[in-house]
């Protein structure tokens, strides 16, 4: 069998821990909400999050030496329990 094949434009990195990292989202009315980094790549970020968010809405990142841009798009979400949802964003600026 073939490995498969990465897509992904540039190279991802994992987090040996799990940085936190605070956001607000479109549909909150400016309520702050928290996760944490998975992994990082210049150009998005998978977090996790008790908060469910939705494909195509805009998040505003709190200030994060970790991460190099402050406004994203979500791309993806997987619900990975009854708590914790996985989430693909796409840096924006």
């Amino acid at each position: 069998m073939l490995p498969a094949i990465d897509k992904r434009k540039f190279i991802r990195h994992n987090f040996p821990v799990r940085a936190a990292i605070n956001y607000i989202a479109g549909h909150s009315e400016g309520e702050t909400h928290k996760g944490f980094i998975a992994n990082k790549s210049l150009s998005g970020l998978c977090i996790f999050t008790f908060d469910p968010l939705y494909i195509g809405e805009n998040i505003n990142l709190k200030r994060n030496h970790y991460v190099p841009f402050q406004k994203a798009e979500v791309k993806w979400i997987k619900e990975v329990n009854k708590q914790w949802y996985a989430v693909g964003l796409s840096g924006k600026n």
